[in-house]
């Protein structure tokens, strides 16, 4: 994105004369990376030359009243000087603004190694007054500094930060590792297949504990060491729970924590 800085020449009672010079917008305020394009001009009735300076350095001399510049320093001094050359004569006319650069910072935090289902915090920290989280349907709340996810594949985050009207960005990967599917579905009508909730790979966490609910937060069903031995059938003390969703929250007994839904078919 670039701006335009228009640099006007006002002459005051002579075609010779470049007095009032001014700079507009004063004391600009630009993004870091940004370009600006300065535009100066005269009514010179002879021969206008223009130097442009930047910090007390000449950078350019032209005739055409334009100069382009990215700024890099957090403050900056421009200044140009008008030459007005009619028939030998020279009229001499300077003028000077500020410029400063914004440098406004994000960082997403480090990647992340979780396994599937794991629900993550991302932390976003920087000087930046709002962030914009995407995707923003994997997050809970994309415009806060910390959110949550549970992604079930690895998936890259981008977090943009604003700050006067600049932007900056940054990206975090949560990679899951150790994957196992949890399905979300069984059918208890004892026809033989499927009348349990079988989790794949759960005998790898011998020290996880499972509690089921209904959407009251009843708990139907809680076990230590969830595994093919002990999987729920769709009873609560003996009762059998009606076709529908319920919800569970497994902790595998690393620090990892799942949770989800199960929806009872018959």
């Amino acid at each position: 994105m670039s701006r335009l800085v228009i640099v006007l020449l006002m002459v005051i009672n002579s075609a010779l004369a470049c007095a009032q010079f001014l700079i507009f917008p004063p004391n600009d305020t630009v993004c870091l990376g940004e370009g600006l394009q300065l535009s100066a001009s005269t009514s010179c009735q002879g021969t206008a030359l223009y130097t442009w300076y930047v910090n007390g350095d000449s950078i350019l001399s032209n005739s055409s009243g334009t100069f382009s510049l990215i700024p890099t320093q957090a403050s900056n001094q421009l200044m140009v000087i008008c030459r007005c050359n009619v028939n030998g004569s020279i009229q001499v006319d300077t003028a000077q603004t500020s410029l400063t650069v914004s440098s406004p910072s994000i960082d997403a935090g480090p990647d992340q190694y979780v396994d599937s289902g794991t629900v993550v915090t991302l932390q976003a920290t920087g000087m930046v007054d709002s962030v914009l989280w995407s995707p923003s349907f994997e997050v809970n709340y994309p415009t806060l500094f910390s959110v949550q996810t549970s992604p079930s594949a690895t998936t890259a985050y981008m977090v943009q930060g604003f700050y006067a009207g600049c932007e900056v960005f940054d990206y975090v990967t949560v990679y899951l590792t150790n994957v196992f599917k949890i399905p979300n579905t069984f059918s208890p009508n004892d026809d033989g297949s499927n009348d349990t909730w079988i989790i794949p790979g759960i005998e790898n966490y011998p020290n996880n504990r499972m509690i089921i609910m209904n959407r009251f937060g009843d708990v139907l069903y809680e076990s230590t060491a969830y595994n093919i031995v002990n999987a729920w059938s769709g009873l609560r003390n003996g009762k059998v729970m009606p076709d529908g969703v319920y919800y569970y929250l497994l902790d595998l007994g690393n620090g990892t924590l799942k949770k989800g839904t199960i929806t009872i078919i018959r």
